[in-house]
């Protein structure tokens, strides 16, 4: 519903001002209630990260990593279930109901000589309405001296990058660390630990494999003298909501915002909704008589404001014998007055498309037009204007 806002209106405060928003974070499975009046979720699910392989076995995968938003019912139980570590990628799986998974990385494991490899796969995003992100690929490992390092889970900013290759043993090499791990996707995805070397020339004391950090990092792979492979860090989701409610307050030719929002955008209803240019804070003075509304946004969602008409501020008045068109309602044919003859029409839906162009609208049968709004453009010698119509 529109709100007509005139000079006898002023200083009114449309509507209550109400906003609400918050989040849960979940390590381990268990449920979600929508909370009361909430239509629209963000979620955010990272997989498990795979174990590292034994004897010189590669390094786990990273988890996968899915965003997005997802239209929900007010007090539903959704179901959360959280990946654990070096379960593969099926049970490392991540998900929220059948809405959103991201699955885990694959345990690493160890291939014979002289060959290097072993590492596990990454986890992959599924069904992320905003982006699906792959976890990355273990290191190789070298059978049965050192571990590669696991891979780095997926996060918001990117994959996660593979593990690193350990070396081949020559016979005279066994100073080294293991594989490194690779490093995560962006938060809150958790990079991969390294693998297992020794600390010696003799190769008999263990330089340890490392987990993988949390969330879903893979572990490093482990050598064949003792040093065990290192464990892939567990899963991951986040369930936030947002509800905003835009409420505005105008003074003469100026609308402001009763609310504190992130960002602000101003729009022009009687023109397709068009941004307006510059208008970008929590108030906005009208140049001309019009129709404004603002799209108001924090970090979760937006919101757009109803339509504030500007009337009668001595902006632009038109004069009595100016192109008009009265009333702004019609059914089969639409009513102007003062036309020149010369103006050029189009008549548009609100999504923009073109639904007539010419001149002498005025003669134009709409009667098989759907009821509804347009936008009646005019040009002619004076300029051009926009008008908004209703179709009965």
């Amino acid at each position: 519903m529109q709100k007509i806002i005139t000079l006898l209106l002023l200083n009114l405060i449309a509507y209550a001002t109400f906003s609400q928003s918050g989040s849960e974070t979940f390590t381990s499975s268990g449920t979600y209630t929508v909370p009361e009046g909430i239509t629209l979720i963000s979620i955010d699910v990272i997989g498990a990260g795979g174990t590292g392989g034994i004897n010189g076995g590669g390094g786990g995968g990273g988890g996968g990593y899915a965003s997005g938003v997802y239209s929900v019912t007010p007090f539903s139980i959704l179901t959360v279930t959280i990946g654990e570590g070096g379960n593969g990628s099926i049970a490392g799986t991540s998900s929220v109901d059948a809405f959103i998974s991201a699955s885990g990385g694959e345990n690493g494991f160890s291939v014979s000589n002289p060959n290097l490899g072993g590492g596990g796969a990454g986890g992959v995003g599924i069904n992320g309405t905003i982006v699906n992100r792959t976890g990355g690929t273990g290191g190789g490992g070298y059978w049965t001296y050192f571990g590669g390092g696991g891979g780095g889970a997926a996060g918001s900013a990117g994959d996660g990058l593979t593990g690193g290759n350990t070396i081949v043993w020559n016979g005279a090499n066994c100073l080294t660390p293991g594989g490194v791990g690779g490093g995560n996707g962006g938060v809150p995805g958790g990079s991969g630990g390294k693998g297992a070397g020794f600390t010696d020339a003799f190769c008999s004391v263990s330089n340890p494999a490392e987990d993988g950090l949390n969330y879903g990092g893979g572990g490093g792979g482990g050598n064949g003298n003792g040093g065990g492979p290192a464990a892939g860090a567990g899963g991951y989701c986040k369930i936030s909501f947002c509800l905003l409610d835009v409420s505005t307050t105008v003074t003469d030719a100026t609308i402001t915002v009763n609310n504190s929002f992130s960002n602000f955008k101003w729009i022009d209803c009687n023109n397709g909704n068009l941004p307006i240019p510059g208008a970008n804070g929590p108030s906005y003075t009208a140049t001309q008589n019009g129709s404004y509304a603002v799209i108001v946004s924090n970090e979760i969602c937006s919101d757009t404001s109803d339509c504030v008409d500007i009337l009668n501020t001595g902006l632009s008045n038109t004069p009595k014998d100016a192109f008009e068109v009265y009333p702004t309602t019609f059914t089969n044919y639409i009513h102007i007055q003062h036309a020149t003859g010369h103006e050029k029409f189009e008549l548009l839906s609100t999504t923009g498309q073109l639904v007539w162009s010419g001149k002498h609208v005025e003669q134009q049968d709409f009667s098989e037009l759907a009821a509804g709004w347009y936008f009646l453009n005019v040009k002619n010698e004076e300029g051009k204007q926009s008008i908004k119509l209703m179709k009965q």
